[in-house]
């Protein structure tokens, strides 16, 4: 598979990135927080030009590459609401931590050239240092948030690898060999992340 198509899903999901971040910031309920996704989300912007410059350097149009995965994270969105601030922190948490590790891991097929383009750019926009004081407080100081939040990050995890999946069943040729353990590998990662938390993956 072509390194166009490959930009073409590392695009498509550093932009789903950028849409949730941006969401967050606009329903969050302080000031603070507030600036601080917004931050986060011109970070993923910034990361999505980047993406989009690389691909232009070799004549490839991002936009266009990015057509054919459209829809793919429609399911993850719609499927689990949040019904507090917290949930919706946790589900970020999990999704965009997955996200970028699938973005590395179709980085690491992409050419040297592009690998080296690539190298600095901040996968999880920040939001991974940002979001584990804002989580651990909340545990520490509302008894009942950690069981909650723990259940809810385990259902959401469950459907950000189902997505994964569906892009390696679908393109399997964008990752190559070890594609299968990619999920594997982002579960326990996402296992590590719920640890920095308090939570229970």
């Amino acid at each position: 598979m072509s390194d166009a198509q490959r930009l073409g899903l590392i695009g498509y999901f550093t932009l789903a990135m950028q849409q949730r971040l941006a969401k967050d910031a606009s329903l969050c309920p302080a000031v603070e927080q507030e600036i601080a996704l917004g931050k986060m989300s011109a970070t993923a912007w910034e990361n999505y030009q980047q993406i989009a410059q690389a691909g232009k350097n070799l004549g490839v149009d991002l936009a266009e590459e990015m057509k054919q995965y459209m829809g793919l994270t429609v399911q993850l969105e719609e499927r689990l609401r949040p019904t507090d601030w917290y949930e919706r922190l946790v589900k970020s948490y999990v999704t965009i931590g997955a996200m970028a590790d699938f973005n590395r891991a179709l980085t690491a097929g992409l050419s040297p050239q592009l690998q080296t383009n690539l190298a600095e750019i901040p996968w999880d926009c920040g939001q991974e240092e940002w979001a584990v004081p804002v989580i651990t407080q909340a545990c520490a100081t509302q008894p009942t948030v950690p069981a909650r939040l723990s259940l809810w990050g385990r259902r959401v995890l469950g459907d950000v690898r189902s997505t994964i999946r569906q892009a390696i069943l679908g393109y399997p040729e964008l990752i190559g060999e070890g594609a299968q353990d990619i999920p594997e590998e982002i579960k326990e990662h996402h296992r590590l992340r719920m640890e920095r938390t308090g939570l229970k993956a």
